[in-house]
């Protein structure tokens, strides 16, 4: 009796573990939430046009015959479909070519001759396997050549049937849009088990459909059960998982370049391609900061900022197929459709365990690009032509006038500064004095080389040549190496800028050669620099940042916010709603550049543990409003000698500035040119040894600023004048 109780008591308490069990795995399915994605496909009008003619109107002549007379003397022929909104239906318009006859002895004899329209109205009707649509008519009309409906008639009788018939008949089959997703799901959703990704494709279905003015918008959805899954703690990865983590958001990033590519080589249209670049060159940016980003999530982040991307490049996509025929436009279409169902998954949240693989990633490259897919997948630093292509065009010209335009006749003394002596230097502090204006003239000789080549108003051109040193000081300190374990190294930050204008390896990979960033000062400045001019010119001065509160001088910190931040930042400067430490970099570039503005260029010796030079600060002066002219030349006869000019030259603070106005081959030209400009006393002809040849330059005027010395600049606008600073002066 005992022992019968035991059992019962064991029984028991078996049989209560396993409702407690049962009643567990019934919770957790309880909590398990059904979630319906919606994915948005836009049909535009060409291509359900060209599904229409490739159903129905298959011939070379895009003709169907509705009338088939075994005697050959009767013919009704329609051409031509176009399919477009008509209110809440769609619209079928043709042309309609009849001739109405009959056969007597073997002849044919002809009743009626007829040159017409067909319009169809139909309302898209959702069919009962979810993955269709047909056309159930609504109203049928001819039109004849004035414009007239046509109701009734030997023609209305010959043609109404068969023309509904016809049209009524185009089946709009969204199956590879399924197909597409069906495959490509349980690439994306590893977490998910077999009986779940099935469950997901069987619900695979239409859910809306409207008639739109561009094109008839339906969603996808299918439904998903998401887990109550609490999200797990990030871990730090192990070395596998940081090798996989590498070669996933390196093949995500070739992968984005390969589509623009793909996508820019479709089109000619500028503006189209010019979305392309600034989407690329964004996502690029967001990488670098994704990758640098102290964080366990950075995976989750790349994930993110790649499905921004494509959601980015879909309207674009869109317009570039509007002009595309065929299939190609189709398949498109299908590989966006895949980056849509991406991003309603990324929305239900992390639970579902959404995970962009590489197998994921193969199956979109093969989507864009069959035949090449592996090469779209492919990530190398190596100089691309098509980026470098893409980089480059459409660089503005300010204005239509060409006297406005800041051309140099003459080549400038900067030229002399050789790279040579500044690769792989890494100065001491008591080298400053040596190696900072050589640095200064370097920089102002690599902006001057880029304006000789660009068309400019001179406007611009003072705040761009500023705007280029202002960049390498808040990049390097003028630094393009450093010494490491008794190494010279290039100059690198954890984020992977590099050298002296810390131009981002991860973001300009592919548009400029990564070893010669590394290793070539003139390569790296030049780089930076053509990057600043192409931000400058396309992006601030295009969106009217000059003509924000704060005028002109805008537009070097708004060039600066996007080569910092991406060309999406471009007005990241005078945003509210901005990072901390985005605004502190904006604000500490600003800084550097009022003191670059004021002829202080040579205190960046402060960053590298030197001392700012004696004169620096002392000729700088805030901007005047009248232009002071601190020290002129001694009232001398014209063509007075070099000696006189050199002692003129030595009185004049290093920092300020004089106006070379030529540069010319004897001295009786130059004190030509003096005599006729009426200068006499207020300039200098200087001699000017190029290797065995003497030069006379003229020059004029000694001023603390470049503001101040603008009014003489404009005075003497036809001779070109060019503005140098005393210290830079052979």
């Amino acid at each position: 009796m005992v022992n019968c109780f035991r059992s019962m008591k064991m029984a028991c308490k078996c049989y209560l573990s396993g409702c407690l069990l049962l009643a567990m795995l019934l919770t957790a399915a309880a909590r398990a939430e059904t979630v319906v994605a919606r994915v948005p496909v836009y049909l535009d009008y060409p291509l359900l046009n060209h599904l229409l003619v490739s159903q129905l109107f298959s011939s070379t002549d895009r003709s169907r015959e509705l009338l088939n007379d075994p005697s050959g003397c009767s013919r009704v022929l329609v051409l031509d479909p176009q399919m477009g909104p008509n209110e809440d239906n769609l619209e079928i318009r043709a042309r309609v070519d009849a001739n109405l006859g009959l056969a007597v002895l073997g002849a044919c004899r002809s009743l009626v001759q007829w040159n017409g329209g067909v319009r169809f109205v139909a309302r898209p009707v959702l069919q009962p396997d979810g993955r269709s649509v047909r056309l159930e008519p609504r109203e049928t009309w001819l039109l004849d050549a004035g414009g007239n409906k046509i109701l009734s008639g030997p023609i209305w009788e010959a043609a109404h049937n068969s023309l509904q018939q016809l049209l009524s008949g185009f089946l709009l089959d969204l199956t590879p849009y399924f197909d597409s997703l069906a495959a490509f799901l349980p690439e994306v959703l590893p977490q998910s088990g077999r009986v779940q990704l099935q469950a997901m494709v069987d619900s695979l279905a239409i859910g809306s459909m409207a008639v739109q003015p561009e094109s008839l918008d339906l969603s996808l959805q299918f439904a998903v059960d998401v887990p109550d899954r609490p999200e797990e703690p990030a871990t730090e990865l192990t070395s596998d998982e940081l090798a996989q983590f590498e070669e996933r958001w390196q093949m995500m990033d070739a992968l984005l370049v390969g589509a623009v590519k793909q996508y820019a080589s479709a089109t000619s249209l500028q503006p189209l391609r010019a979305a392309l670049l600034d989407i690329l060159l964004d996502s690029r940016y967001r990488l670098r900061d994704a990758l640098s980003a102290d964080s366990g999530h950075a995976d989750d982040q790349v994930r993110h900022l790649f499905i921004e991307s494509w959601q980015r490049l879909g309207p674009v996509v869109r317009q570039i197929a509007l002009d595309q025929s065929g299939q190609e436009h189709w398949l498109w279409l299908t590989v966006l459709t895949a980056t849509d169902a991406l991003a309603a998954l990324d929305q239900i949240g992390p639970a579902l365990g959404l995970d962009i693989s590489t197998s994921g990633l193969r199956r979109l490259a093969r989507m864009i690009n069959a035949e090449n897919s592996e090469s779209l997948l492919r990530y190398n630093q190596e100089l691309d032509p098509q980026l470098e292509q893409l980089w480059h065009e459409g660089n503005l010209s300010q204005a239509p006038d060409a006297s406005l335009f800041n051309f140099f006749l003459f080549p400038r003394a900067h030229a002399a500064v050789s790279t040579d002596r500044l690769n792989k230097w890494v100065p001491e502090t008591d080298e400053l004095g040596t190696y900072l204006p050589l640095v200064d003239s370097f920089l102002q000789q690599v902006s001057d080389k880029i304006l000789q080549q660009q068309k400019m108003e001179p406007t611009y051109a003072t705040v761009y040549e500023k705007l280029v040193v202002a960049t390498a000081w808040q990049e390097s300190c003028w630094r393009q190496y450093v010494v490491k374990n008794k190494r010279i190294e290039p100059l690198r930050s954890s984020s992977g800028d590099v050298g002296l204008m810390q131009v981002n390896e991860r973001v300009w990979r592919g548009f400029y050669d990564i070893q010669k960033l590394r290793w070539d000062i003139d390569y790296n400045a030049s780089a930076g620099a053509e990057i600043l001019f192409n931000y400058l010119t396309r992006y601030a001065i295009r969106k009217g940042e000059h003509k924000q509160q704060g005028g002109v001088i805008n537009l070097a910190r708004a060039s600066y916010s996007a080569y910092n931040g991406g060309p999406s930042q471009v007005a990241r400067y005078r945003s509210a709603n901005v990072a901390s430490g985005h605004r502190k970099i904006d604000r500490l570039f600003w800084e550097k550049y009022q003191q670059v503005d004021a002829g202080n260029s040579l205190n960046v010796a402060i960053c590298l543990g030197g001392e700012p030079p004696r004169t620096a600060g002392k000729t700088a002066k805030p901007v005047a409003k009248k232009a002071e002219v601190v020290a002129t030349a001694p009232a001398t006869a014209a063509g007075a000698g070099g000696d006189a000019c050199n002692a003129w030259r030595r009185t004049q603070p290093g920092n300020n500035f004089t106006l070379q106005l030529a540069t010319l081959s004897t001295r009786e030209s130059a004190d030509r040119l003096i005599r006729e400009q009426s200068l006499a006393g207020k300039a200098y002809t200087c001699p000017l040894r190029r290797g065995q040849e003497t030069l006379f330059v003229v020059l004029h005027g000694s001023y603390p600023s470049r503001a101040a010395a603008d009014p003489d600049k404009r005075k003497f606008q036809k001779l070109k004048p060019w503005l140098r600073q005393f210290k830079d002066l052979l």
